[in-house]
């Protein structure tokens, strides 16, 4: 027993122990600091510089950064860059962003415009219904998107009414619009 004791404790085996604590340490230091600095830009996305390997998470905080401040064209761009990545709570996010984006244009334009925007008005809440009934479909739990979805269906505007054919004619028969079938029967 005391051989045992006397090999455990040699000091090959005691350095060999401290190296490895000293990697742990290192280990740990390395990856608190990445956590650390990956933590300080989230809480300021407006410093977040966009590049190919960004993190999707950063471009998501940098495109709610745009989406707030008013820049929504570039807070789309970014968005659709991360559309495809992440786990599905992440890409039902993604789209439900995407989709109360599109909802607060329509939104806007429908209540400072009216029916004079129809066209741009029902496009862009064709584009956010199908957002959020995408980001339902990844992430059901998502009470939000489906209360902006209602809201969607609810300020969707009346279809345009098609102007009415003014034909004053008579169609005496079927055959006298058909000139083709010849008239009779067999």
């Amino acid at each position: 027993m005391e051989r045992l004791m006397r090999h455990l404790l040699s000091p090959w085996l005691l350095g060999g122990l401290a190296l490895l604590c000293l990697a742990g340490a290192l280990h740990a230091g390395a990856r608190w600091y990445r956590l650390h600095e990956y933590n300080r830009r989230l809480a300021e996305p407006a410093s977040i510089d966009i590049t190919p390997d960004t993190d999707a998470g950063l471009v998501l905080a940098k495109a709610y950064r745009l989406q707030s401040g008013g820049d929504p064209l570039e807070a789309i761009r970014l968005y659709g860059t991360i559309l495809q990545q992440g786990d599905a709570r992440f890409r039902a996010q993604v789209r439900y962003n995407l989709g109360t984006l599109y909802l607060r244009d329509a939104a806007r334009l429908w209540k400072d415009r009216g029916l004079l925007e129809h066209v741009r008005i029902n496009t862009l809440l064709a584009a956010a219904k199908d957002s959020l009934r995408e980001s339902l479909s990844l992430d059901p739990t998502q009470w939000d998107a489906r209360y902006n979805l209602e809201y969607a269906y609810r300020i969707t505007p009346p279809p345009k009414e098609k102007p009415k054919n003014d034909f004053q004619g008579s169609k005496g028969s079927v055959f006298a619009t058909l000139p083709s079938i010849p008239g009779g029967g067999p």
